[in-house]
């Protein structure tokens, strides 16, 4: 009798610790109830305050589950969570869909009534083919009560991003894209011009086609380009049109660069040019929306992202993770992170947002794993941990994420994943279609190993699919055992680049960083090699395999004044004394700062059917036991043998090449 009731207190007691640690959230709960599985609470902000009971209650060091339960769990601002929410390494706080069940946390607000576009719009009237297939949507019936001109930014060369939002039109959960003039490529300005009698510099560009003359009356187009650099993107806004002198006037703020004449841009928002499918225009005067649909409307989905402000954003918290949820269709970021510690975000899907995916600032011992990062408007990750003054290491870690499809909106400077700080360790991602570059990465110590990059850079010119500029004191990062290939655009380069793309790009006096055991393949336009060193030094290029790229390494050379004038121009001068003692103790190459420029180390590397092994190389390099090996038909291709080099030369055995672990590289196979 006493062995049963202590087996029945055994068990009572583990059931109301259960029940004690996990809350229940549903879509058709309700916030009066106790969050049990039975009786579930609706709201994410309701968990939060039966988590803060659980905490005050104390009554377990158990792990706080949170439990969503199968639905869409609409937001119209951020879902905030701060310190009063988080959780201890002996009890942390997870977030996460119950089983196996589909989560979805969404920005957008259904799109339910819509009517066939009136016969008397000009857009009908213009093409009745056409027009009899566009929809018109009446926002005041959509619940929407603010309408204003839609302002986009685009790279622009300011280190601070100008906020803007954008309330996109979702079709079977896909973003829909704003109506482009032209349908393909770019048109070209021909000169740049200026009103004297304007009292804020008034400019304008002067345009040759002659469609661009039957825009004027549009209440909001947005002309987005490259004009000046082909490796930055801007947003600009038309003032008016002059029909007669076919002058575009625009409105400030202009992108940072200025404007140079013959460089491509395009026109959006257009309501004339809704030609293609999907396409659709915002009418802020009308509280309108016209939208030529993909498919028949019939059993579709329409959605308005509506929530201008990141889905979900943590402050100065610490052990929470949020795992298996789907966070959707936001006008801003996905999730954003601030000074906060030991987060977790594992295994979810976050897609469709105007801005990026993640945005993490701060804190430490943050993971992002698992995860499928895709359809951004800007880039998917971008994290800032670290402290540069101290080499304090943020103990980030990107791990094991499918990141695709990105920069719809903003074109350049929004890579995949975006690193500052130090000590980030970014593994097994695989990152494609991105029109400018994978990885973007500022600062020392960091590792990128065992990735896979491919269709990158598509767009932009001057850009590496991974990127690092401007600062020598960007050291000890090491990138090991990454496979980059098929870098640069599909087909026809649209945008004409004028210098290149690289599957590395060291810009700008970059140094001190190891590169060792990839696999570089079809990955190097222009004047750019697979790797490019523009007045870098003390760089370590080790054990790669180059296969079939045009060249092999580029390097751009720089005069010890130019040297000089950077370092006092951008404060590196001033950095490097500070932290002098620090920084040669942990890189001693320090010691010869200013000394041996453009002395970069190229050693056991395979050069395997490339055009050049070399480009603008410095008698200064140091370029030892490196193999050179011409096409030749007794080597197959080598990615049907996971690259294995057993088939080449008997010559690759005297430098030593240790093999490449490519069966390791890439996604994870869970």
């Amino acid at each position: 009798m006493k062995y049963f009731l202590s087996v029945f207190f055994l068990i009572t007691t583990f059931y109301l610790y259960a029940q004690e640690t996990s809350i229940y959230v549903s879509p058709n709960g309700n916030d009066n109830y106790k969050g049990t599985k039975k009786r579930p609470v609706a709201s994410l902000e309701e968990a939060q305050y039966l988590v803060r009971k659980i905490k005050r209650q104390r009554r377990s060091n158990d792990t706080i589950t949170v439990f969503l339960r199968e639905g869409i769990y609409r937001v119209k601002q951020s879902i905030v969570f701060r310190t009063a929410i988080a959780g201890t390494e002996e009890c942390p706080v997870v977030f996460r869909s119950y089983e196996e069940e589909k989560v979805v946390i969404s920005g957008a607000t259904p799109i339910k009534n819509y009517k066939q576009l009136s016969k008397n719009h000009p857009l009908y009237k213009n093409d009745p083919e056409t027009g009899s297939k566009i929809i018109e949507i009446d926002l005041l019936e959509a619940g929407l009560n603010e309408f204003n001109q839609i302002r986009l930014s685009g790279f622009n060369g300011i280190e601070k991003l100008r906020p803007y939002t954008l309330r996109e039109l979702y079709f079977d959960g896909k973003p829909m894209p704003l109506s482009r003039w032209p349908n393909k490529g770019f048109s070209e300005f021909t000169d740049v011009i200026s009103d004297p009698a304007s009292t804020m510099n008034r400019k304008g560009i002067v345009y040759k086609d002659s469609c661009i003359s039957t825009w004027e009356g549009e209440p909001n187009i947005l002309l987005h380009g490259y004009w000046k650099h082909l490796w930055a993107d801007a947003y600009e806004h038309i003032y008016k049109i002059d029909t007669k002198k076919q002058i575009i006037w625009l409105s400030p703020p202009y992108n940072y660069y200025g404007f140079e004449e013959n460089h491509p841009f395009a026109a959006y928002n257009v309501i004339a040019e809704i030609d293609q499918p999907g396409e659709w225009a915002y009418d802020y005067r009308n509280k309108r929306i016209y939208f030529y649909p993909p498919v028949d409307m019939e059993n579709a989905s329409l959605e308005l992202s509506t929530c201008e402000t990141p889905l979900i954003v943590l402050n100065n918290t610490q052990w929470l993770t949020f795992k298996d949820i789907c966070f959707e269709m936001s006008a801003s970021e996905g999730i954003q992170i601030s000074n906060s510690n030991h987060i977790n975000i594992e295994n979810c899907e976050i897609h469709a947002c105007a801005r990026s995916g993640i945005i993490m600032d701060g804190g430490n011992n943050n993971t992002i794993s698992s995860c499928e990062i895709y359809d951004m408007g800007r880039g998917a990750i971008k994290v800032s941990g670290g402290n540069r003054e101290t080499l304090e290491k943020s103990g980030f870690i990107i791990d094991n994420c499918h990141i695709h499809h990105l920069s719809r909106i903003d074109h350049t400077y929004t890579p995949g994943i975006y690193v500052d700080g130090v000590g980030t360790t970014i593994s097994h991602c695989e990152i494609h279609d991105v029109p400018s570059s994978a990885m973007r990465i500022n600062g020392n110590d960091h590792t990128v190993e065992y990735n896979e990059m491919y269709h990158v850079v598509t767009e932009s010119d001057d850009q590496g699919a991974i990127d690092m500029w401007g600062d020598p004191t960007y050291r000890g990062n090491v990138f090991r055992y990454n496979y980059i290939h098929d870098v640069g655009p599909y087909g026809n380069d649209e945008v004409n680049a004028y210098w290149g793309r690289a599957a590395i790009r060291f810009d700008d006096v970059i140094s001190g960083n190891h590169v060792y055991g990839n696999i570089f393949r079809n990955c190097s336009e222009g004047i750019f090699g697979a790797i490019q060193i523009h007045g870098g030094k003390d760089n370590l290029i080790q054990n790669n395999l180059f296969y079939q790229c045009s060249a092999g390494i580029s390097f751009g050379p720089w005069s010890y004044e130019r040297w000089m004038k950077w370092m006092k121009d951008k404060g590196i001068l001033d950095f490097s004394e500070r932290n002098k003692n620090l920084y040669i103790a942990h890189y001693p190459e320090l010691i010869k700062f200013n000394e041996d420029l453009n002395k970069n180390t190229i050693v056991q590397n395979i050069f395997l059917e490339c055009g050049e092994t070399t480009l603008r190389q410095e008698k200064i390099t140091i370029f030892n036991d490196n193999i050179e090996i011409d096409e030749s038909p007794e080597i197959i291709d080598l990615k049907k043998n996971n690259y294995s080099l057993e088939n080449l030369p008997e010559d690759i055995k005297t430098i030593s090449f240790e093999p490449i672990p490519f069966e390791k590289i890439g996604l994870k196979s869970n």
